[in-house]
């Protein structure tokens, strides 16, 4: 019942922003006061190299879909701010209309390689909130490659016992059956430690059983983060390199969160020759008791995953985003930029 009132709302609501959309509600809403004293922070993750967008469109776009989006903020009159300049003008009441930050998340190669580009071209700025662990050693993410390998081989159905633990036939076109045969492989690559060459030859031992091609997986680095040297270089072309811890985790024990952030910090700074004191929440995991933390390593602004404009009141270690996938409709996208969205929801009511 309650996936009904949600599925129900969430029509109405885009009902109603293509109403207002129809009669110019986006543009005068778009001029307000109101929507001058807030920000949108746009979120993206990875940018598709080859057909990582098919397998998660809840993790990567196209960059045609990219450069649809940047269209239409140039085309609408927004105005992007690096995040630093956001967030003061912020404070001090200064942002200037039709306020925009752009945010990735995680470190990506594809950043650089796909959405460095298209950012130049517009004149852009950008945060890309980095997890240092996979920049400094050079592997593919191992969950999200077994994850993919296992979409790509969908067509297959595999006899037991094509991997330890698997003791039954398996229909690859079940999308539970392949995350539950993804969570067993991670356990047991996870079984070899730290070892990273032995991880490395097992997921390509994976690959090479389900019949995909290794190689130009690992050639392609679609799932690679940047290197120290690309960290380095996207900081020379002026964009941002920021704190999203080193692993990738949000640990409950103070010792161990300090530890995150600060070989974080480390890196970036060392790479970047910039000050690391803007933070992302991995996988918008946010617990109260992170917040003295934060401060207590100097940290000035936290972006979560949920959904709103930044005002003035915010907690800065609470930065609502916008998180923008390829599911997002085109008057979804525009609502939020114009703040209309935003009106509509409880948290800018």
């Amino acid at each position: 019942m309650n996936e009904i009132v949600r599925i129900t709302a969430r029509h109405v609501r885009h009902a109603a922003l293509a109403g207002l959309r129809a009669v110019g509600g986006f543009r005068w809403i778009a001029g307000t006061t109101w929507r001058r004293r807030r920000v949108l922070v746009l979120c993206y993750h990875g940018v598709s190299l080859q057909d990582e967008h098919e397998w998660d469109p809840e993790l990567f776009v196209t960059p045609a879909f990219l450069r649809r989006r940047f269209e239409i903020l140039r085309d609408s009159g927004y105005e992007v701010l690096p995040l630093g300049e956001a967030v003061r003008n912020l404070r001090c009441g200064t942002l200037p209309h039709r306020s925009v930050v752009l945010t990735f998340d995680d470190g990506f190669h594809n950043f650089l390689a796909a959405a460095v580009p298209l950012l130049e071209e517009f004149g852009y700025p950008a945060t890309n909130y980095v997890s240092s662990y996979h920049v400094v050693h050079q592997r593919p993410i191992l969950r999200l490659t077994l994850r993919y390998l296992l979409w790509r081989a969908r067509t297959r159905a595999l006899a037991a016992n094509v991997f330890p633990g698997q003791d039954a036939a398996i229909k690859l076109e079940d999308s539970q059956q392949r995350e539950r045969l993804a969570a067993s492989l991670l356990k047991g690559a996870r079984t070899l430690s730290d070892d990273r060459e032995a991880q490395h030859a097992w997921v390509g031992e994976v690959a090479t059983r389900l019949g995909v091609d290794w190689d130009n997986i690992v050639r392609s680095r679609l799932f690679h983060l940047m290197t120290t040297a690309e960290i380095a270089e996207i900081a020379r072309r002026g964009f941002d390199a920021q704190l999203h811890t080193h692993r990738h985790r949000t640990p409950r024990e103070e010792s161990i969160f300090r530890r995150e952030i600060l070989d974080n910090r480390r890196v970036l700074e060392e790479l970047t020759g910039r000050p690391a004191t803007h933070f992302c929440y991995p996988s918008g995991d946010v617990d109260p008791v992170f917040l003295p933390w934060l401060r207590g390593l100097g940290v000035e602004t936290a972006t979560t995953c949920a959904v709103g404009l930044a005002k003035a009141g915010d907690n800065q270690l609470l930065l609502p985003r916008y998180i923008d996938t390829m599911a997002q409709s085109e008057t979804a996208f525009k609502g939020w930029l114009s703040g209309a969205a935003g009106m509509l929801s409880r948290r800018d009511s």
